[in-house]
């Protein structure tokens, strides 16, 4: 049988809205991989107290590096992986895989054991304070001695999206995250865990996709692809490194942008503040989740056709991702204007003053949402055409560099409101250099 017909799934012509079905399970993934941070911080507000949502939301760069590192691996991986199945090279696919999943591991332990060693220095330079370092310091030992869960989660979540198993992805990110709805209720409310439970709660969510993984791959052998017995090839690995480097670079900056602004919201709001931007942070995961979603889930359509040289396809997916983005992101922010109050009288108690804080901040970083989402498609792009310096490049400028300067320059010039505005200037600017790449590699990619 031909590969066409082995990934129909990925070589299927696509129409407006059987893309959105195609891409939607993979959304949905990402949305239950963001929901697992919220549900935290509202039982946390709930049964411990405002100053412990900030103490997760300093933990967040930690996990941005665990789940960098993934996500680097999976995407990576990924494009490498279904090229060669494109181009019918099955074995070496097994071998591509099984060799991603070995240094996954080997790295997640080295990791784990540096930042419990280091973890003192590690939470002041997050920003803990005398007030919030108690709660960090409990949910930060727990989510780190268990931070292979997080790495794997994050590969495998992307890895099996990529063999068009987006739906079976998407049920089983969603078991995990209702697993951890009702623990968190458990161990906080009912056990008296604190923040702890938090962390306990939120590690048994990850274990589901990797549970899952290991009945996919090697008892049911149901993947295209299988487990192979390799020694640990750090050339393949370097490889898919720089391939998924983009979507690591992206992570590792916010883990550093995450650093500056808790430090920022301390200095103009006070502890507060930091509790504040996290209900900022959650909706800008809810927000970057759909769209890492929705290209995680084109990326393997690109990297399919960019192997088997279907260039009309490509530029048919092409087309067809701007108009969906661009439809989603007015709906969004539609949605998050209009029920703004809502969403944050979940976490805060109306009319307080953490709760204006945030809620100010809510409707000035939204505007973002217009122009974020294409800057994560395109960037993502070239990943899938293996352009990791392209795409790599992308991110750097746009997570780090740029809104690094946003940041302190506008906080500077507007104190605490300059921390809200970064956001949307950082997009604006981003995505005007994301458009130049587009249009000088469109005769290169053939997707224009």
């Amino acid at each position: 049988m031909n590969n066409i017909n082995e990934d129909k799934e990925l070589s299927q012509k696509f129409n407006f809205f059987s893309l959105m079905k195609f891409v939607f399970p993979s959304i949905f993934t990402f949305v239950f991989i963001a929901f697992y941070q919220t549900v935290d911080g509202f039982f946390i507000e709930k049964y411990v107290g405002e100053l412990a949502i900030g103490a997760v939301n300093l933990y967040m760069p930690i996990l941005y590096l665990f789940i960098a590192i993934g996500v680097m691996l999976g995407t990576g991986a990924n494009a490498i992986i279904v090229k060669k199945i494109g181009e019918g090279k099955t074995d070496e696919a097994s071998r591509s895989f099984s060799n991603t999943i070995l240094f996954s591991i080997i790295l997640s332990v080295i990791l784990t054991i540096l930042c419990l060693v280091f973890q003192e220095p590690i939470m002041h330079i997050c920003g803990a304070t005398s007030g919030n370092i108690g709660y960090l310091q409990e949910y930060y030992v727990i989510m780190t001695s268990f931070s292979i869960t997080i790495m794997l989660q994050s590969s495998l979540g992307i890895l099996i999206i990529g063999e068009g198993k987006s739906v079976t992805a998407a049920l089983v990110i969603m078991i995990g995250g209702v697993l951890n709805c009702v623990l968190d209720y458990v161990f906080m409310k009912h056990l008296n865990l604190g923040i702890k439970g938090a962390a306990i709660a939120t590690v048994i969510g990850y274990s589901s996709t990797i549970i899952f993984a290991f009945f996919y791959y090697i008892i049911a052998k149901r993947s295209k692809y299988t487990i192979k017995f390799t020694k640990l090839n750090l050339r393949e690995i370097g490889v898919i490194s720089f391939n998924g480097s983009s979507d690591m670079i992206s992570n590792l900056a916010g883990a550093v942008t995450t650093m500056i602004m808790n430090h920022l919201a301390g200095k103009y709001y006070g502890e507060i503040g930091v509790s504040s931007l996290s209900i900022v942070f959650y909706l800008q995961f809810f927000i970057e989740a759909i769209y890492m979603g929705f290209t995680s889930a084109v990326e393997p359509v690109f990297s399919y056709h960019y192997g088997s040289g279907n260039i009309n396809e490509r530029k048919k997916v092409f087309k067809l991702s701007n108009i969906w983005i661009l439809l989603i992101s007015i709906l969004i922010m539609t949605i998050v204007f209009i029920f703004n109050d809502q969403i944050v009288s979940i976490f805060f108690k109306k009319g307080t003053e953490i709760y204006n804080i945030t809620k100010l901040g809510l409707n000035i970083s939204i505007l973002a949402t217009l122009f974020c989402g294409y800057n994560t498609f395109y960037s993502g792009l070239f990943t899938a055409f293996s352009n990791g310096i392209v795409s790599g490049f992308l991110s750097v400028v746009r997570s780090l560099v740029i809104l690094v300067i946003c940041l302190f320059t506008l906080s500077y010039i507007f104190k605490g409101i300059g921390l809200w505005i970064s956001w949307p200037i950082t997009e604006v600017l981003s995505m005007i250099i994301c458009i130049i790449f587009i249009i000088k590699y469109k005769n290169k990619y053939n997707y224009l």
